[in-house]
């Protein structure tokens, strides 16, 4: 009990301080307050187009989603790519490791559908042309997903090369890489995810992102909704269940979503156009 009393106090003081105390893109920030509610389209609009494509990008801008999710991967000669799986097999017409092909042979390559597999005309895209069709339209997060973490340092390069600093959340599954990452550029709004309270007050602590991602485990609206006033954007998923009961039973369903976790602010989904439908109402 001391312990939850603790934490609870010293996260009443780290939540008190303004926003502007946190390293992170201002304006960035300033998009972000535009709206209460913002939509994350999961690997671009993947269900029209193939995930991770410029065309699911550009079908993701048209819904007016705010936030485009995407991952990225390094080819074996060391080209940024939008990449989930750590081989080609699932989505494209190739075979093997990302990073056992060169960028010649993953060009030849073309994606399939994520809704029937189907082969498409469309081929992977690099990071960097990725980067072009958001700026000034959408923001990016970057799911890292490439296992060679020198890489980590290319794509910052990349970012303030293509001036998308303002533009880019880099994602964390451990937020405890947060400082050596943080020095690289100060400029782009690092994203971690906390896994519990704990997870959290270490983030916040640090004061070098408001965003934070957050699982279905966090449940105390009232602490954290004080915590969304006081300019912390929560990001949730409704990924799974509430996205496949959407799909099957109508958009109503994430009604309940908001209902039950009303301190989120940036919501992820595989139905960006069911969402948009939703927030009409608000």
């Amino acid at each position: 009990m001391k312990k939850m009393l603790f934490s609870t106090f010293l996260l009443s003081i780290i939540i008190s301080s303004t926003t502007s105390l946190y390293a992170q893109s201002v304006d960035l920030l300033k998009r972000l307050e535009q709206k209460s509610l913002h939509i994350v389209a999961h690997r671009g609009a993947h269900l029209a187009y193939p995930e991770n494509s410029i065309a699911a990008i550009e079908e993701a801008i048209r819904l007016g989603a705010s936030v485009v999710e995407l991952d990225v991967r390094a080819t074996k000669d060391g080209v940024l790519v939008l990449m989930h799986d750590k081989t080609v097999n699932r989505t494209t017409s190739g075979e093997g490791e990302v990073g056992k092909h060169t960028y010649a042979e993953i060009q030849k390559m073309h994606l399939r559908g994520a809704t029937d597999g189907e082969m498409s005309n469309l081929f992977i895209p690099t990071l960097q042309e990725a980067l072009r069709i958001c700026k000034g339209k959408i923001i990016v997060d970057l799911d890292f997903k490439e296992e060679r973490r020198e890489f980590v340092a290319k794509t910052y390069d990349l970012i303030a090369q293509e001036g998308m600093e303002d533009q880019v959340l880099f994602f964390l599954y451990d937020y405890k890489e947060m400082p050596g990452i943080y020095k690289r550029n100060p400029k782009i709004t690092i994203f971690p995810r906390a896994r519990s309270m704990k997870d959290l007050t270490a983030i916040l602590k640090m004061k070098m992102t408001s965003i934070v991602h957050l699982d279905e485990s966090f449940t105390d609206a009232k602490k954290l909704n004080t915590m969304r006033q006081q300019g912390i954007y929560f990001w949730m998923n409704s990924l799974g269940e509430y996205d496949d009961e959407a799909r099957q039973e109508g958009k109503d369903i994430y009604r309940s979503f908001l209902e039950k976790y009303p301190f989120v602010r940036l919501i992820q989904t595989d139905y960006p156009n069911l969402w948009q439908e939703v927030l009409k109402g608000f």
